[in-house]
């Protein structure tokens, strides 16, 4: 019997588009959906005016960037704008706060004079985080900056800074080191933490994980981030460094200099806890100063361990954006729930 090969191939072609055109996308799951407050101040986003009017009122002027679906950016409100607390009411009394879409189309008027819309912001401020405040003086001035989620305790500190002008004399993580906090965490040990004084020996990607007492977010870290499998993975491809940030024990850094932890982490100005700093070949890559869920934090230990950062130089959100789109191609939910 003669094989018609052209029509077996001409089937097998038919079949295998069939199959793609049938194959099953990924998904995002676990996207937050919130509304703005409705205590937020309305706004004509002429932000320079905003801020004068916030000063007239004896108040500070704070601006939160989000985006729909962001699951920190509604962690946040929920806590600590929308529940009442002793956060939420300090907030509704001593600021005027606007909502801004980091990927929206809104134009406004920024304290420069610029015309941009929302969007166009967050790239001329080179914001990572959503959610990231900024906090104004009477001067039309940042005088703090919070890159990413903050629980109601960790951001009444933040907010005391700039309700007292404590800002006048201090930056925002000299302050935050001068401050008496109550101590809440007992450290924690994990098989993966190596003990390792001179870092600069590390030949492997590396990362250091800052902890202390008064760490209210060091818990969620351990029995949440480092209990899932995909983030071990990740970690697996580190050695992975846990230190006490108050510690005075000298250290030798990656860059093969000599000094205190403290010293070491003042100069870092890290205002989150636990703050990791993750190197490969020495050079520091990229630094986690804010709360994470799982997925973007393996993501991130992605892309240093896997040299992506070689490829996306400018930004992990460059990455971040073309991997889950790989990732949703292939089949594969994406969950970025906590």
């Amino acid at each position: 019997m003669k094989v018609d090969f052209k029509k077996i191939l001409s089937l097998f072609i038919v079949l295998f588009f069939a199959i793609s055109l049938n194959a099953k996308e990924g998904k995002v799951i676990g996207a937050s959906e919130h509304e703005v407050p409705s205590w937020f101040k309305s706004s004509f986003l002429d932000i320079a005016e905003d801020i004068e009017e916030a000063s007239e009122n004896d108040k500070h002027f704070l601006i939160f960037l989000d985006f729909d679906g962001c699951p920190y950016c509604s962690k946040m409100l929920k806590e600590s704008f929308e529940d009442k607390n002793e956060t939420s009411d300090f907030l509704k009394q001593y600021f005027d706060v606007i909502e801004l879409n980091v990927k929206g189309s809104r134009e406004l008027t920024w304290v420069d004079g610029d015309t941009i819309t929302e969007k166009e912001l967050t790239e001329k401020l080179k914001i990572q985080y959503s959610p990231t405040l900024l906090f104004f003086n009477e001067k039309k001035e940042v005088v703090a900056r919070v890159n990413g989620y903050r629980n109601s305790s960790d951001l009444k500190y933040i907010l005391d800074f700039v309700q007292t002008k404590a800002y006048l004399k201090d930056d925002l993580v000299s302050y935050l080191t001068k401050i008496e906090k109550k101590e809440l965490y007992k450290f924690k040990e994990n098989v993966m933490f190596k003990s390792i004084k001179d870092l600069s020996t590390v030949s492997t990607p590396l990362a250091i994980i800052f902890e202390d007492g008064s760490c209210s977010a060091c818990e969620h870290f351990h029995d949440k981030i480092l209990t899932n499998k995909d983030v071990q993975d990740e970690f697996s491809k580190f050695t992975v460094v846990r230190v006490d940030a108050n510690s005075n024990d000298e250290i030798i850094t990656p860059e093969g200099k000599k000094t205190t932890i403290k010293t070491w982490v003042d100069g870092l100005k890290l205002d989150y806890r636990p703050g990791i700093l993750l190197y490969d070949n020495k050079k520091l890559i990229s630094t986690i100063d804010a709360l994470l869920f799982p997925f973007h934090f393996k993501e991130v230990l992605r892309y240093v361990s896997g040299k992506n950062y070689i490829k996306y130089p400018v930004s992990y959100l460059d990455y971040l954006r073309d991997r889950q789109e790989e990732l949703i191609k292939a089949g594969v939910d994406i969950n970025v729930a906590e």
